[in-house]
């Protein structure tokens, strides 16, 4: 591993701090938001409380357990499967847990960065560090770490030509499924079958467990969750989110007809940025328009990108590319996602960038 020079230590001492100071401010609201429905799934599992896990008034009844004053549901809104890994959590007390989850969720991140390290070299920090999604998404008190370290070993999987094994790591991802919703038929359409394989082998046997625990009226209950359309938190913002439905909503005044067209032409750069690439473009194109085309997807969901960018920041030849890679790894679009409209859609205006300079790239030095 190359020795780390004194500049990129101190970039990286920079950003640490920012994204510290910034996630101190809102760190009491994802104790009572984000965090809180991870939690009550927990506790619901190590109760045993699967079949009801997903009523909402179970649900609030114990969040009120924990947080007294909240008034709308935060919906726990996860698999069955996801709640069982999360229940040990349970065994310790709100406020304490809310903590752990904080230092587990940094050590996950602190792991994925030394993977980019060794890999990638020590300008892979500078690219981690400024990276705002990892940070926004630990201070939220989400799992957006996790996510990314799914991809890793998966990817790593991959690259070391163990498909079945890749597949299987890759399936892990569906505790938050709408985020790999694409993989599956990008598996298929490339005929990379034995990774394929393996997503499908981990799906079902997570399916069977999901069943196993709740049985089928819990599974029922989870459908008719995701379908509810007056839960408050279920999808609020979408002028927040960082995919197509955020351009719409941001430049097109939320229009269903905007969105479509803008995920179908997600969909057309995907298959020319993927089609007969090797496994670093064709898992970059894949990861950014699996986010791109799929609803619910706010800026900590974009931690799965630090993958991407590394790779395209670090392998690609065209130089479009390495910018791309570059400008999603800082913090200007995401920040600008939080303006009012229409600034709202740089951050998914630049992940479509990103997209479009893979789609275009030339083939000649891969």
């Amino acid at each position: 591993m190359q020795k780390i020079p004194v500049s990129t230590w101190g970039l990286v001492i920079v950003a640490v701090g920012m994204w510290t100071a910034l996630g101190s401010v809102v760190l009491e609201s994802a104790r009572k938001h984000d965090f809180l429905n991870l939690y009550t799934g927990a506790k619901l599992a190590l109760d045993g409380r699967f079949a009801e896990m997903h009523l909402p008034d179970v649900q609030l009844e114990q969040e009120r357990q924990y947080v007294p004053d909240v008034k709308p549901l935060v919906p726990f809104v996860r698999p069955h499967f996801y709640a069982l890994l999360l229940a040990p959590m349970a065994l310790f007390e709100y406020g304490l847990a809310f903590k752990l989850w904080l230092v587990f969720q940094t050590a996950v991140l602190l792991a994925c960065w030394h993977w980019g390290l060794r890999n990638f070299g020590p300008d892979s920090l500078v690219l981690s560090a400024l990276f705002l999604p990892t940070a926004l998404g630990i201070a939220h008190g989400q799992d957006c770490a996790l996510m990314l370290a799914v991809s890793i070993i998966a990817y790593s999987l991959a690259r070391d030509d163990r498909p079945f094994a890749a597949g299987l790591v890759l399936s892990l991802g569906f505790a938050k499924f709408h985020l790999f919703l694409l993989w599956p038929l990008a598996l298929l359409v490339s005929k990379r079958w034995k990774m394929l394989a393996g997503l499908a082998a981990g799906a079902a046997a997570e399916a069977l467990i999901s069943i196993a625990l709740g049985g089928f009226a819990g599974i029922e209950r989870y459908i008719a969750l995701l379908r509810k359309k007056d839960l408050e938190r279920l999808s609020p913002s979408p002028e927040n989110m960082v995919n197509t439905q955020g351009i719409a909503a941001n430049l097109f005044s939320e229009s269903v007809v905007a969105a479509a067209i803008l995920t179908g032409l997600a969909l057309i750069l995907w298959y020319f940025a993927a089609r007969k690439s090797t496994l670093d473009f064709w898992w970059s194109a894949t990861a950014l328009t699996g986010l791109l085309i799929v609803p619910h997807v706010y800026g900590y969901d974009a931690g799965l990108l630090l993958l991407p960018i590394w790779l395209m920041a670090f392998r690609a030849a065209a130089k479009p590319v390495r910018i791309a890679a570059t400008l999603a790894s800082t913090p200007i679009p995401y920040l600008m996602n939080l303006a009012d409209k229409p600034w709202g859609a740089a951050s998914s205006l630049t992940l479509l960038g990103f997209l479009g300079a893979l789609a275009a790239r030339p083939r000649d030095n891969e």
